[in-house]
């Protein structure tokens, strides 16, 4: 009977000794999130203890083995299997309708607006059972960090305001923006509470300045982190992660367009150039969800780009996607887009910051240079998808150093740990 009171008072001691850090991610995509992974990795690399409460993501990815002190806390809503149900119907339905045709603007901003007004949906029904998950687990803390606006919300009912946080913007949305009103007031709630974050991270100069045109003044404790992963590369890396999946012909050019295959990033239009490329360069798209190749929409794409395309469906444990990038030749990233938080997304792209990493040059398809192709002459743009194939034919002129141009642009912009140096000062100063 005493060894447990014993225990206890052990166990007390060394919280007493540990500071405990929570974090709140009401997305939930932790395994495909580098700034969710790599700050609850830097915190328990400073001695905290972390808890990483996140919601159950409505697609299945692949959970992150990570290391001993940070604990994942994962909430399953009770209305997930109806909501599932009805947007799997709809998101069904949509990939029929768009198989055959190529999505033009007017439909693509008639999908993006459908697709916040469900998204905004499931938040009004999930956010406050995420919220009392949150409050009946989450333990005494010394810091916390709120990742976009519906964490935020969950946060501050989770633990008492007197607690110090950091606000962390990953994706942006105008008030102007909001589709409704629970997210226009969940986003006033947002603004209001920036001005009480003892640090506000960014990923960039052109998203602080979209996130400060709704505030009254400028952010007075603004942290720029990187969307980029803490760790370093593996030192034994394969390099033949495409080859050995595909008949990929011997000397042939792998362009690697990672993430969604979907309407909303022109999967299908690209596709359809890829049969005019020269021939010595061949595209994949690899998915980081678990897709069915009989997908239509999967299907009219794989058509569209005959033995020029090839798909990889099957996404990796965050431990392997170095493996997935360091497989490729060139990245191929397209935001061509009139959504806000898509048109500057190449700012916080995460796989824009894993091709530099590894040395690929990048194609960039937006309706505007980005800055840091000027800035570092690591890759091409184009306006459009026509432009891909003689994009590519300029990089192969001189791909050496486009190489290491997207290294010394990785070096240089993307150091996630020095970056969070900075978040910890502003964090934890008073």
């Amino acid at each position: 009977m005493s060894v447990a009171p014993q225990k206890e008072s052990s166990q007390a001691r060394s919280d007493a000794r540990r500071p405990r850090a929570s974090l709140f991610f009401f997305d939930g995509y932790i395994s495909i999130s580098p700034s969710v992974l790599g700050a609850a990795l830097e915190l328990q690399a400073r001695g905290y203890d972390v808890d990483l409460f996140y919601n159950s993501p409505p697609i299945e990815v692949l959970p992150p083995q990570l290391a001993d002190g940070i604990v994942l806390h994962e909430h399953v809503p009770w209305t997930r299997a109806i909501l599932g149900a009805i947007m799997n119907r709809l998101r069904r339905k949509k990939l029929r309708e768009l198989s055959a045709i190529k999505a033009d603007d007017t439909v693509r901003r008639k999908n993006a607006r459908l697709r916040a007004l469900a998204k905004a949906f499931v938040a009004f029904i999930e956010i406050p059972q995420f919220a009392l998950y949150c409050r009946r687990h989450v333990k005494p803390t010394d810091i916390a960090i709120a990742f976009d606006m519906n964490s935020l919300a969950a946060m501050d009912f989770a633990i008492p305001k007197a607690v110090p946080f950091a606000y962390w913007s990953l994706e942006i949305m105008m008030l102007a923006d909001a589709p409704d009103p629970f997210t226009r007031w969940m986003k006033r709630h947002e603004l209001h509470r920036l001005e009480q974050a003892r640090a506000v991270v960014v990923q960039s100069p052109v998203r602080r300045a979209l996130l400060e045109e709704d505030l009254k003044a400028p952010l007075s404790r603004y942290v720029e982190v990187p969307n980029a992963p803490s760790q370093p590369i593996p030192a034994d890396l394969r390099r033949d992660f495409y080859s050995n999946l595909f008949p990929i012909p011997s000397g042939a050019r792998i362009v690697l367009h990672s993430g969604f295959i979907s309407t909303s990033l022109m999967s299908l239009e690209i596709a359809q150039t890829a049969p005019a490329w020269p021939r010595d360069f061949v595209l994949v798209f690899h998915e980081r969800q678990q897709r069915n190749p009989q997908e239509p929409y999967l299907q009219a794409v794989q058509r569209a780009g005959a033995d020029r395309v090839f798909l990889s469906l099957n996404p990796v444990p965050f431990d392997e996607v170095d493996t997935v990038y360091a497989g490729a030749d060139i990245g191929l990233v397209c935001y061509q887009t009139a959504e806000l938080n898509e048109a500057t997304a190449w700012a916080s792209s995460g796989k824009l910051v894993y091709y530099l990493r590894h040395g690929l040059p990048i194609v960039v398809v937006m309706p505007q240079k980005p800055p840091i192709l000027a800035d570092w002459a690591c890759g091409v743009w184009t306006p459009n998808v026509e432009g891909i194939g003689a994009a590519l034919t300029e990089i192969a002129a001189d791909y050496d150093t486009y190489s290491q141009c997207a290294r010394d642009a990785y070096n240089a912009l993307f150091n996630f740990s020095t970056a969070f140096d900075h978040l910890m000062i502003a964090a934890t100063s008073t």
